[in-house]
């Protein structure tokens, strides 16, 4: 037997056992090996009911302010600053937020900034509904109608230490997981989904 094969042994077992833990198999084995299998979860358990999930949302750790650098496709780099918070003072060209630690920041805001309102959920805390029944959408709005106390999400662009708003989120898409691409939520946060309207 050559220097090689012991190695080349030792590869291949290696790559067995990796394989068994991968494909769950070694968790198999092991659990067949012990003498008292744990009691399967009953169906209720297995299956979380709508409680549970508004539960696990709340729970939800809530993103409230970041800044992070990015790379654009020309190669330059951008520093990008998101914030959910109140309104804590507004005009027409520009709004300062405060979010719930204390953090504040100001924007300045110009024409190409989206504003953005999400309609008011129904009082039973569900999506508010048209008379027609169907979910109403966003709406494009504009800064008359944001207002001091009001919850927003806000993401701009920072510039020295000047920082221009991109997007105003006003209203019930403000909650935790939404707006903003931060990974969580239906079309807002995924890359992907509906643009809203400009």
């Amino acid at each position: 037997m050559s220097v090689r094969e012991p190695l080349r042994i030792r590869k291949a077992l290696l790559a067995g056992v990796v394989a068994l833990a991968l494909t769950g198999t070694g968790v198999a084995i092991a659990w067949s090996a012990t003498d008292s299998p744990s009691p399967s979860p009953s169906p209720s358990e297995t299956a979380p009911g709508k409680q549970d999930r508004k539960q696990d949302k709340a729970q939800r750790p809530q993103h409230l302010h970041s800044e992070s650098v990015v790379k654009k496709a020309d190669g330059t780099f951008e520093t990008i600053l998101s914030q959910q918070g109140t309104v804590d003072a507004v005009s027409p060209t520009s709004v300062t937020v405060k979010s719930e630690d204390g953090f504040t920041q100001s924007y300045a805001v110009n024409a190409d900034t989206k504003i953005i309102k999400f309609p008011a959920p129904a009082a039973d805390g569900s999506a508010a509904t048209g008379d027609d029944g169907k979910r109403r959408k966003p709406s494009a709005v504009t800064m008359a109608e944001i207002a001091t106390g009001d919850a927003v999400r806000v993401s701009g662009g920072k510039n020295g230490t000047e920082v221009t708003a991109r997007q105003i989120v006003k209203g019930a898409g403000t909650g935790p997981g939404l707006g903003l691409g931060k990974g969580h939520g239906k079309g807002l946060a995924k890359g992907h989904g509906k643009r809203f309207p400009k």
